[in-house]
């Protein structure tokens, strides 16, 4: 952590966060290079979509099942709106 990072804006934030982080455990997890191959392609890429969208969506699966994650629908397109929807919001509000 660092200030300069903007991290914690004082001294006691600073501190705050030190001491915060003396109390949190992280888990990691490891996953192999998943490199597509030509039985991936043949099984798992339809041709209607990009090798990228094929690969991507692969990707995904593999973290959301590793990590135990709950399965979203939005795309990086509803986040940035959303995003943009929140600053607007949080600039009317400091008018």
């Amino acid at each position: 952590m660092s200030g300069c990072h903007g991290d914690a804006t004082s001294l006691l934030g600073y501190l705050c966060l030190l001491v915060h982080c003396m109390f949190v455990v992280y888990t990691m997890t490891e996953l192999p290079i998943f490199r597509p191959n030509e039985f991936f392609w043949e099984n798992h890429w339809d041709g209607k979509e990009q090798k990228w969208e094929a690969y991507a969506r692969a990707v995904r699966q593999i973290m959301i099942e590793a990590g135990n994650f709950e399965e979203s629908e939005n795309t990086m397109e509803d986040k940035i709106e959303y995003k943009n929807l929140v600053r607007k919001s949080m600039k009317s509000k400091n008018k």
